[in-house]
């Protein structure tokens, strides 16, 4: 947005001030003229530039704009399909949540929270975005699985989250699962509310308003959802279930998810005795 603008006021007297500190004898205001017309258009050029610059990102970053004119997102009115997933991704998401519907999520966060780093390594990936039943929801979930090219590389993603960023240092231990967690909302990093959960027909999926808006949308967030993230390494496999809830919700809400997943996590264990 553009900053508020302060304007200068000259006054004569000021002028006369600077014109008996360093002018030379003669001179009078009507010999300054063309100096001051110089000067003001100068100014008038700057602001413009300021302001066209400003207002240029702005509508770039919306694709909603058209022009100066705002295009407010309308309801999905058609048919939200449950996501199709690989049988061997399909057993690691949590099914049959009380109350929430299962959405494919058209985004890629451990590729963008670590700027590509480990993009080489990923094999596969699937994502599904968990939120309530109503167009309303006081929560949504980002759960997303990649499966490595090895155990060695998932955990090389985990330390990058642990250590060498120092986001998730809190330890949650579930069985043989660990998730380490980034509390966010000790920091006040929240969703906003009245946010938007957009869809994408083409691609039969949502996403959120992060990089980029959308015509539709299937869902908006109720109030403020507080951030509260758990990634793991499970074998080959990188999991991040990052939770948006409300404050008074979040923790248990949190412990449900990562106690559901773990259990899930758990049972690979279980398969590879077998």
């Amino acid at each position: 947005m553009a900053e508020n603008e302060k304007t200068k006021e000259t006054s004569t007297n000021s002028l006369n001030d600077e014109r008996g500190r360093g002018a030379k004898p003669g001179k009078t205001l009507k010999d300054y003229i063309p100096y001051l017309i110089i000067f003001a258009s100068l100014l008038l050029v700057i602001l413009y530039l300021l302001l066209s610059g400003v207002l240029s990102q702005d509508s770039s970053s919306n694709p909603n704009l058209e022009g100066d004119v705002y295009i407010e997102p309308v309801l999905y009115s058609g048919e939200v399909p449950e996501p199709v997933l690989k049988p061997e991704f399909a057993s690691l998401f949590l099914d049959n949540v009380p109350d929430t519907r299962r959405v494919k999520l058209l985004m890629d966060p451990m590729n963008v929270e670590t700027e590509g780093k480990f993009e080489s390594l990923v094999l596969d990936q699937a994502s599904i975005l968990y939120i309530s039943d109503s167009v309303r929801t006081d929560y949504e979930v980002e759960y997303s699985i990649y499966e490595m090219e090895s155990p060695e590389a998932a955990s090389q993603v985990l330390d990058y989250y642990t250590t060498e960023k120092g986001w998730n240092t809190v330890p949650m231990q579930i069985g043989n699962v660990t998730f380490w967690l980034w509390e966010g909302y000790k920091e006040n990093a929240r969703r906003p509310a009245n946010m938007e959960i957009y869809w994408d027909n083409s691609s039969n999926g949502a996403f959120l308003p992060i990089d980029r808006r959308g015509t539709y949308y299937i869902a908006r967030s109720s109030e403020e959802l507080m951030c509260l993230h758990g990634e793991c390494a499970k074998d080959k496999y990188f999991i991040m279930v990052d939770i948006h809830a409300p404050m008074w919700k979040v923790n248990d809400f949190g412990d449900y998810f990562f106690t559901e997943a773990a259990a899930k996590l758990n049972a690979l264990d279980t398969a590879s005795t077998k």
